[in-house]
């Protein structure tokens, strides 16, 4: 069985780390710039997830996935349609009961090892993301493949990159005239794998090599979205 598709992104030339061009020169000005803008909000969530990594008590994985949710316009509740029950807490009542009955522990422990995401160690990543999206698609009825990836990176930022809109469209266009071939696993969710597979590209080859430095998830996607 061809459990992989192919992903083809067209490449117009390379890149040297040794030397700076005008437009590495100002990307590395804007990052610098981002960099400095508050983080503080993010640090929050960040604390919040340190200070809470399990789902063994309802109140704290009703307060988790509100807080990122609505934080990041990926609340859980949006378009849930018949799933909100008259009389009964969304969160408390249907969405936190779900996420405790899951292994969700298990799937975000399978990558705490992670301290730098690859195309070598991506299965478990891509797993876990597919893993916790058909959990919420079973409590909402619908795909929440960006709340996924944002809840499970504020529990393991080192190994998940955020999806959402923005990045997807800026990353489809950072690559656009690059010609690269990739093996996109089929059994995970393949836009959220795609999209990993661009971000991995860009980060090894084009923005590491500009930026002349090793950067996390967090970075791009602070690149990608803008602050």
């Amino acid at each position: 069985m061809n459990t992989r598709s192919h992903l083809t992104i067209r490449s117009s030339g390379h890149f040297s780390p040794q030397k700076m061009s005008a437009g590495a020169q100002v990307l590395e000005i804007k990052m610098k710039n981002i960099e400095k803008s508050s983080g503080w909000g993010n640090d929050v969530l960040y604390q919040m997830c340190r200070d809470a990594p399990r789902h063994n008590d309802i109140d704290k994985i009703a307060g988790k996935i509100w807080l990122i949710g609505r934080a990041y316009s990926a609340s859980i509740e949006r378009k849930a349609g018949k799933k909100m029950i008259k009389g009964k807490d969304f969160y408390k009542d249907i969405v936190a009961p779900a996420i405790k009955n899951s292994d969700i522990d298990q799937w975000i422990d399978s990558v705490k090892d992670i301290s730098r995401v690859t195309r070598e160690n991506i299965h478990p990543v891509l797993f876990a993301h597919k893993k916790l999206t058909d959990l919420f698609l079973k409590i909402s009825t619908v795909e929440k493949r960006s709340l996924a990836s944002k809840y499970l990176h504020f529990h393991q930022p080192k190994a998940f990159f955020i999806f959402d809109s923005i990045a997807n469209k800026k990353i489809r266009k950072l690559t656009r005239c690059i010609k690269q071939r990739f093996d996109v696993p089929k059994q995970y969710d393949y836009e959220y794998s795609a999209f990993v597979y661009r971000c991995l590209y860009y980060r090894d080859n084009i923005f590491e090599n500009k930026i002349r430095k090793n950067t996390s998830p967090r970075t791009l996607d602070r690149f990608l979205i803008g602050y």
